[in-house]
């Protein structure tokens, strides 16, 4: 039998009171629980109007708590005298509660009960401002609702029952503009809330109007006047595109209220709003009310604010007082721009002063951030201006140019790292968020760019060289981190006459002193520098080889050690030609580094693969091959002594100074090291995309035989990776970085040493089984080598494809199913596809005794649940019902398997699109279905026996729905359509519950 709910005043208060009491949360949630369901029980109203008899505090805002929820749950059971009647009531409780001393919580509570009678009787009480006054004002017990005139007593109100009033004046226009205007039924309350607007802006007025004094509660009113104007404002920017007049209400405000931003204690209430405004209903602001802003901002109140902010008081109010001017200025900015008074020039070189504050941004200035996002726009605003098709006179561009150069100046020094003991006291947020502000100054340093072009490079370079000159580190380095933030910018060779003053000169001398003297973030922005600017040592090749011996200095430095390796393989990447000669002395530089264990893995990556781009670049084979078998030995000394401690150590953890002192490294560890470093080399030694092509040489190169030279690099390579492999044939990570190697030979149009023989690669292939690690890695792999060799005809390349596919089917057919490896699925059907668009005939002749087992594969996959097998199957069954052949006996084949898998294709794609298949999954699905029906005249009966087979999974669609189906796709012979009955039908498949998806 469940516990009677209380029903009086008396039984509920000791369990309100409960609630404030330490207890138990179980305890808690049962008197929560128990108190929800007094408030919806019937005897609720009678309880709230007993309990605001009671003088708790906690009593009352509980009381108060219980008329909301009833008016939110049954106000429409509410007769229009018992709603007038509950009005009279709220209003004389608050009336009350105001004499009696209640506290804040109770008497807003009350004010939002108020507002939530307004929102469900508007009609009721349409002069709900002006009843709230009468209300309240002295000697009223009982005020009539209607018809009263409230107002014409507000001299006689405190400022308390004023600030309760505006309480319940923001919050009325709060809630309302919660409330979608646009539908019919809000309509009377909107227009209510309208009635209210004149008497609501006649309190506010009053309140502004108000003479200061020694009464704290005076400021409170003028700060809650401030917040109200804010919700009202809002309000009207709602309303205003319907409603006439609505802002004239407002408008004579704006001065009284823009005076308080200069009194104490509200410049916060103030600022938030003007920022507010400025921000996003500038609008609202007229020609005169800009001016006295601009007038306030220009005055000396203003002048005694902005310097004790840029002397570093960065207190909220001293913040909040920038982002007024910034506001200010960026909602002008056009104007500002074209100004040519001094009061606009004196207001712009303040917003300039405003990047120049005291203090480290974030950590310290928190208004740089803001003002360099002005300025950022302020630079994009000139842009558009000075491109724009608009003709006439710009006489104003220049200022402003200048205007933005200034700021650049101001704001490029800002972002000098602090000493490295204060940055690393900084959380980690401030210290993410300075990296920020530091990409935020480069995206205005290439704004900046567009509008001054090379003379904004030579600026910064100049700022190196003084930098470097006086020995200001980390101002050197912000001045490097600005040059090579325009790198992007330059084209061609317009500043190479600048940069050549910053590599030709002693900065790279320097900057291999000893760290002690160089510290190593500014050695670290500087070598970025290097290679940022690689293109500029392309076409000065006098510069190479200080840059690289810098580049090669810092490789011994661990935190310097990724960005060096980077700026070499950048530059000898796209400098391989001018720097080939000096092969030997790369890989001497590398012997020596390799010796002195000075490299970590993907240091040591970068730059061997760095000396093989160098390497590729000779034009003799001999020469070129002899320096690859050096820069190769490298590799297979650290497969070598891999595999003699491996065999006599069992593989155990090998320790060794490799990566630095203490570095533990299991094989595998040190396998993969020596695989990534032939990707590296291979990467390094294929042709550059962007070079000349020669088409009768390189064709004439393809045709030529490989020299004996050559296949025994090959075959090198070769054993070093099956040798790799066989030591390790469970790791994944070994079989990713083979594949790698191998795939980087199948784009090469021309003999390489990563070029092997087809039936080398073949046969690498087929030995893999199916009990071996990301097997699917593999039939990948071999997806992209027959592919390069797609054009390719005789009876060799005929038997490659053969064996290939044969493997591949074979490792299909090993599966359990087709969700059980999604990877070789995926993969395996794949390859089939690609081989049977170009050569149908190699799995319906060469391998015709695998193609059944191979079809009924590709079926149960397209009934999966596993997405991207599933759509592999659906490209492939979309591109073999749209293959044709002009071989007579291999159409035949075709033929007779198009009449074979049609009705098996038609039933799978009739359960899928009768709601087996995901929604994502349709558009897949659609395109072998529009495939059948474009190219085959039985598509029409293949697909009506899936839909009516008893495997249809939406048993319960009426046959005639099913019909319509059939006949529109039909009709539709594969068009774009398709997909969206297709999506339809579906839906009517899985049920309307579904219909969200749609």
């Amino acid at each position: 039998m469940e516990a009677r709910l209380p029903a009086t005043a008396g039984e509920v208060i000791p369990l309100i009171l409960a609630l404030y009491e330490p207890s138990q949360p179980e305890a808690v949630k049962q008197i929560q629980e128990t108190l929800h369901h007094v408030q919806k029980s019937p005897a609720a109203w009678g309880v709230a109007r007993d309990l605001f008899g009671y003088e708790d505090d906690k009593v009352r805002f509980f009381a108060a708590l219980t008329i909301i929820v009833k008016l939110n749950t049954e106000s429409e059971t509410l007769q229009q005298g018992d709603a007038l009647e509950l009005l009279a009531n709220l209003l004389g409780w608050l009336r009350t509660s105001l004499v009696n001393g209640a506290g804040t919580m109770v008497v807003r509570k009350l004010t939002s009960a108020l507002v939530t009678f307004f929102l469900h009787f508007p009609s009721l009480w349409r002069h709900c401002v002006q009843d709230l006054c009468a209300a309240l004002s002295p000697g009223n017990t009982r005020p009539p609702v209607q018809g009263s005139t409230g107002l014409d007593r507000l001299g006689v109100l405190d400022s308390h029952r004023l600030r309760v009033i505006l309480w319940f004046s923001s919050a009325l226009v709060e809630e309302v503009g919660k409330i979608d205007s646009n539908t019919d039924t809000h309509t009377g309350i909107y227009e209510a809330t309208i009635t209210n607007l004149p008497d609501a802006s006649k309190i506010m007025s009053h309140c502004l109007a108000l003479r200061d004094g020694p009464d704290e509660n005076i400021r409170l009113l003028r700060e809650d006047c401030i917040k109200c104007y804010q919700a009202w404002i809002w309000f009207a920017q709602r309303v205003a595109p319907r409603v006439e007049d609505v802002t004239s209400y407002l408008r004579p405000l704006l001065a009284p209220t823009m005076a308080t931003l200069q009194h104490d204690g509200l410049l916060e209430a103030a600022g938030e709003l003007f920022v507010d405004i400025l921000s996003n209903y500038s609008g609202f602001l007229q020609e005169p009310h800009y001016d006295a802003l601009f007038a306030l901002l220009d005055g000396p109140w203003a002048e005694s604010r902005y310097d004790d902010l840029v002397r570093g008081d960065f207190d909220f109010e001293s913040v909040l007082f920038g982002q007024v001017m910034l506001s200010l200025g960026d909602s002008r900015i056009q104007q500002l721009m074209e100004a040519v008074d001094d009061r606009s020039h004196r207001f712009l070189s303040r917003l300039r002063g405003l990047l120049n504050a005291q203090g480290f941004p974030v950590g310290e200035d928190k208004i740089f951030v803001p003002a360099l996002e002005f300025w950022s726009t302020f630079v994009e605003t000139l842009i558009d201006n000075m491109y724009s098709e608009e003709t006439g006179t710009k006489s104003w561009v220049s200022t402003a140019t200048s205007h933005a150069l200034e700021a650049v100046a101001h704001a490029w020094h800002k972002i000098a790292f602090p000493p490295a003991e204060e940055f690393a006291s900084w959380d980690s947020t401030d210290r993410v968020a300075f990296g920020d502000a530091r990409k935020d100054v480069a995206d205005l340093l290439q704004s900046t760019y567009t509008v001054m072009g090379p003379r904004l490079v030579s600026t910064f370079a100049g700022l190196v060289l003084e930098r470097l000159a006086s020995g200001l580190w980390l101002e050197l380095e912000a001045a490097a981190f600005c040059l090579g933030s325009l790198a992007d910018c330059v084209v061609g060779d317009a500043c190479d006459e600048f940069l050549k003053t910053v590599f030709s000169g002693q900065l790279f001398a320097r900057l291999q002193q000893p760290e002690a003297q160089v510290p190593s973030r500014v050695r670290q922005t500087c070598i970025g520098l290097v290679e940022r600017y690689a293109e500029y040592f392309e076409r000065d090749a006098a510069m190479l080889p200080d840059a690289l011996r810098l580049l090669f200095s810092a490789l011994s430095d661990h935190s310097l050690a990724g960005p060096a390796a980077r700026s070499i393989h950048r530059l000898c990447s796209s400098s391989r030609v001018l720097l080939a000669s000096e092969a030997s002395a790369f890989i001497e530089q590398y012997r020596i580094l390799s010796a002195e264990h000075s490299l970590d893995g993907a240091a040591g990556e970068k730059v061997i693969g760095a000396i093989a781009a160098v390497i590729q670049a000779i034009d003799s084979e001999a020469e070129r091959l002899h320096y690859l078998e050096q820069l190769l030995g490298f590799v297979r000394r650290d497969a070598e002594e891999l595999h003699r401690i491996a065999t006599t150590a069992g593989g155990a953890q090998l320790l060794t100074p490799a990566n630095g002192p203490g570095t533990t490294l299991t094989a595998e560890d040190m396998a993969l090291k020596a695989l990534r470093n032939l990707i590296s080399i291979a990467r390094g030694f294929q042709i550059p995309a962007d070079g000349p092509l020669d088409l009768d040489d390189s064709q004439s190169r393809a045709k030529t035989a490989p020299s004996q030279t050559l296949v025994a690099l090959q075959m090198d390579i070769m054993n070093m990776i099956q040798t790799l492999h066989s030591m390790f044939p469970t790791s994944g990570e070994v079989v990713e970085a083979i594949c790698t190697i191998l795939r980087a030979g199948f784009s090469e149009t021309e003999p390489g040493p990563f070029v092997f023989s087809p039936d080398v690669v073949a046969h690498l292939f087929v030995k893999q089984s199916i009990t071996g690690p990301r097997i699917g890695l593999f039939v990948s792999a071999a997806c992209s080598f027959v592919s390069s060799f797609a054009k390719s005809q005789g009876p060799d390349t005929d038997m490659l494809r053969a064996s290939l596919l044969t493997w591949v089917i074979g490792l299909l057919n090993s599966l359990p199913d087709p969700d059980s490896d999604t990877e070789l699925a995926q993969n395996g059907i794949e390859f089939v596809t690609r081989m049977v668009a170009k050569r149908p005939e190699v799995l319906l002749q060469a391998a015709g005794h695998h193609a059944e087992s191979f079809f009924f594969f590709a079926l149960r996959t397209l009934d999966g649940r596993e997405p991207l097998p599933k759509a592999a199957a659906a490209d492939f069954w979309a591109t073999f019902f749209a293959l044709r052949s002009e071989d007579a006996l291999t159409q035949s084949l075709l033929d007779t398997s198009f009449t074979q898998l049609g009705p098996s294709l038609g039933r799978a794609l009739s359960r899928n699109i009768g709601g087996s298949a995901a929604r994502s999954e349709l558009d897949k699905l659609c395109d072998p279905l529009k495939k059948l029906v474009s190219h085959h005249a039985r598509a029409k009966s293949w697909i009506e026996q899936g839909l009516f087979d008893p495997t249809f999974p939406a048993q319960h669609m009426p046959e005639r729905d099913r019909t319509v189906f059939l006949k529109k796709i039909i009709s539709l012979r594969g068009a774009r359509a398709t997909n969206q009955v297709v999506r339809e039908f579906w839906l009517a498949a899985r049920g309307s519950k579904f219909a969200y998806a749609s």
